[in-house]
């Protein structure tokens, strides 16, 4: 059995609206997913628990993208960071991006959680 599906993930919105709709296609692969929409929430789940894999959506701002680099760094400091919807990451240090559509998100998802071979910013 794939270990993958049963992977945690933090997914880090803007809006009420955006984590509906990407906590419906996680959910539905068979993620267990954690959201926050501020940097406290992104704090407060970083403390409780361990993921596998952080997801920032584009529509968060730059600076505040940035803090949570950091905050993610600070207590998880080997957990990759995958950002939706860019061409090049926002966030500093071994970071990646990919396209915003189900397909896109799901695929590089799974990709950096089996580890493939996959430069940082590549997918």
């Amino acid at each position: 059995m794939d270990p993958t599906p049963a992977a945690s993930l933090l997914l880090v919105v803007a809006t009420e609206a955006a984590l509906r709709l990407r906590l419906d296609w996680l959910e539905r692969a068979g993620y267990r997913v954690s959201p926050a929409i501020s940097l406290k929430d992104v704090e407060t789940a970083c403390h409780a628990q361990a993921f596998d894999i952080i997801l920032v959506a584009d529509a968060v701002e730059p600076r505040m993208k940035k803090a949570i680099g950091l905050t993610v760094r600070h207590f998880l400091p080997s957990a990759p960071i995958l950002q939706m919807g860019r061409i090049r990451p926002d966030i500093d240090g071994d970071c990646f991006v990919t396209g915003d559509s189900r397909e896109d998100l799901l695929s590089s998802v799974r990709r950096i959680l089996r580890n493939d071979d996959i430069p940082p910013a590549a997918i």
